[in-house]
Formats: structure tokens, sequence, C-alpha cells
């Protein structure tokens, strides 16, 4: 069981972070058409959601809480908000179990709150790990930045200094700076007969945490960057002209990947090293068409990959005819009816209004579990569990009632 310490712990990061995440999170969706395209101004918001719901007593995020349930920091997960939906509802059985064990009140949570702890969890994994500073030295020779750069006095003199950028904790710092200085870079490097740089997974924050570690002067002012608000990198996305080459849902040009089509399952820095490593390519078709290489200041880079990484959450459409069978096979019309069919213990789903977004499908299934579980017990009846692709088309007929009744 968890002590009274790390409850109070959990309550003082709660103000704390009160203060730092002064500003609401901005939620926008649509209806089943548009698949919630969902965009938060504050990802971070749900921590503070976390904590008063006390999801800390039992799991930690990065050795931070409980230990009952698992460290969802450590846990990577890159899919649809209704596929962690489904994640959170399959273990709800054994969370209840947990929890009457512990003599843990069971939290319910409004349609916003469900939406920001959700967006938490899913941006855990969009902050990636810390990086390692000896692969990041090892990483400096061996792509040969020491060439043209210097750190700590050792390295060449073509380009500036890696010490300018020891004091940036954030390795976007590191990728903005690549990104700008990519066409220069690239034709210097030409010059030289050298090969341009290529960055695997997690290499570039290894190389961050290497220049932080032993560029001069890097230990005496830190400056921090925010994980990004995808709301605006929506914005700087659009005025930065990357429409005339990309599309996002089907909006814009065909000449590189639709970003929303794309399978990313990267994290914040590994985006980043994707844009480098096709900057050359990128770089290339720009030239020819005459658009201008988009350079980015301040914490710019930051909201767009934030904003490529929440294309991911929205989810593509459910079949209604393959939710009604689901309705039936797991068990749900022995409860609920539908146009007056099916059981009668829960409410007529015909009737509610609240099912027209996914997320009220969530918090309202969320909130009903405990009685759910006393009924389901009732009736010997399993427990019912939802692949991600079940839980849409579940929506997809749960809306579809609601589209017939307005057409009627």
């Amino acid at each position: 069981m968890c002590s009274v310490k790390m409850q109070m712990k959990g309550k003082s990061s709660i103000y704390r972070l009160s203060a730092i995440l002064a500003s609401s999170i901005v939620l926008l969706w649509t209806p089943l058409q548009a698949q919630n395209i969902f965009m938060p101004e504050n990802p971070l918001e749900g921590r503070i959601v976390f904590e008063q719901k006390g999801c800390i007593t039992c799991h930690a995020i990065k050795g931070e809480g409980g230990d009952v349930g698992p460290d969802l920091g450590d846990r990577k997960f890159y899919g649809s908000f209704l596929e962690l939906a489904s994640i959170m509802w399959n273990h709800l059985p054994s969370m209840l179990g947990q929890m009457r064990e512990l003599e843990l009140p069971f939290p319910e949570f409004s349609k916003t709150e469900m939406v920001e702890l959700t967006a938490y969890l899913y941006y855990l994994r969009y902050l990636g790990d810390p990086g390692n500073l000896y692969r990041g030295k090892v990483l400096a020779k061996e792509k040969k930045c020491l060439n043209c750069h210097a750190i700590a006095g050792k390295g060449g003199k073509i380009g500036p200094p890696f010490d300018k950028l020891a004091k940036y904790i954030s390795p976007l710092y590191l990728a903005q700076a690549l990104w700008n200085h990519g066409p220069s870079m690239e034709k210097k490097l030409k010059e030289m007969g050298l090969e341009r740089p290529v960055f695997k997974r997690g290499e570039i924050v290894d190389l961050s945490a290497y220049i932080r570690a032993a560029g001069k002067g890097g230990k005496r002012q830190r400056v921090y960057m925010s994980p990004g608000n995808p709301q605006n990198g929506a914005k700087v996305f659009r005025e930065k002209g990357c429409f005339d080459c990309h599309s996002v849902n089907g909006e814009g040009a065909d000449i590189g990947p639709d970003l929303s089509e794309a399978e990313w399952g990267y994290s914040i820095t590994e985006i980043a090293g994707l844009m480098w490593n096709h900057g050359a390519a990128m770089a290339s078709t720009m030239n020819e068409k005459s658009i201008k290489w988009p350079k980015f200041t301040g914490g710019e880079m930051a909201d767009v990959i934030a904003y490529i990484y929440f294309l991911q959450f929205k989810d593509p459409p459910g079949s209604a005819e393959a939710g009604r069978n689901l309705f039936t096979e797991k068990g749900c019309a022995q409860c609920h009816g539908t146009d007056a069919r099916g059981g009668e213990i829960g409410p007529d789903l015909s009737e509610s209004t609240a099912l027209l977004s996914a997320f009220n499908m969530v918090q309202i299934m969320w909130n009903h579990a405990p009685v759910m579980e006393e009924r389901i017990s009732e009736k010997t009846l399993e427990w019912p569990e939802f692949t991600g692709q079940q839980m849409r088309d579940l929506y997809a007929f749960l809306y579809s009632l609601q589209e017939h009744k307005s057409d009627n």
C-alpha cells in the first residue's frame, strides 16, 4: 500500500503544476465524419487530473507515484484515443478489484477531465527519454560533427561551436538549429566531401545530452523549451508553407506524404530526427518548386512536432454494422436497449444524446463501470473486452442511432 508521504507528495505536485500549467486545454472535435480532430493546447494539463483523481496512488510516472499498477511512463503507446480507451476499459475489472482491496474510492471523470487525462497519457511517449551522455560522445565523433564544430575548445571552426547550445535543456533546440542551418550545412558538407549525417531513433537526444554536459558554460544558465503546443503548431504548419508539400486529412499538396496517414510511433526528438534525415530530399524538391526553406524560431519547431504527433490521436471511422453485431455479441443488448429493443436493466442508448462524441462515450462507460460490473456479475456474464477497432465500431453504431433519430 502507498504511504501517506507519497500521497502528500502527489498533492504538493498538484499545487506546483497548477502554477506552471495555468492555461486551460481547448478541445476541438467534430462529429464522426471528421473523427474527433483533437488538438490540445496544453497536453500536460492532464497531469493535474492524474493526481487529483488519485491515479498516482497506484500508478507511477517515471518512478513518481505508487507501484500497485504499472509505471505508465515506461509503457510505450502511440495509438489513437479509442485504442487507449479500450486498454483502460479492458483493465477495469482488475483495477476495481485492487481499489476495493485498498479501500480507495473509484474516480469519476467529467468529459473534459477524461480528455485531459487520456491526452496526457498519450503525451507521455512523446516526451521520450533523457538521452545517454556516453552514446552522445561517440555519436559526435561517428557523425563527424567535430570536423566542423567545436565543443569545450576541441573540434573544427567551420561552423559555430556547440558550446552555444549547451545551455538549452530540450534536444529540440539542437534539432531546430540543425533544421534551420540544413541548406547551408548541406552545401558545406558537399564542398568538404562529407556525407550528410543521418540520425536513428534517439540519437539526437543522446547527442544533445553530451553537448549539455561537455559544453563550456552550459551549467551557468539553463534555457527550457515548452514541450509544444499542438494548437499553435497547426498554425505554424500552415504559416511556414508545409501544406505546399504535405497534406493532412486530405488538405494540402501530395508531393510529400499525408502526415495524418503516417504510422509514426516516435517520440518528439525521433520525429525531429526524421525531419532532419529527409531534409536533403525536401530541400531539393523545394528548390525545384522555388519554395523558400522554412526556418523556426522560439518554440515553433516544438509546436509543429507536437501538432504532427497528435494527428495520430484521431480515430479512423468505424463500421456501424460491425458495431451493431458487437453490441449483441459482447452482451450489451442484454442490459441496454436500442430503439426499444434489448434489455431493460440499463438505459435505452437510442435516447442518449451524450453519445454524439467518442469522448463522452468513454467517459460514460468509465463512470458506470462499478455498476456495470455488479450487474454483469449478477447475470454471470463475462466482462466485455474490446480492441481499438471494436471500440471504433461500437461508437460508430451508437452514433448512427442518433443520426437515424435526427433523420426521422
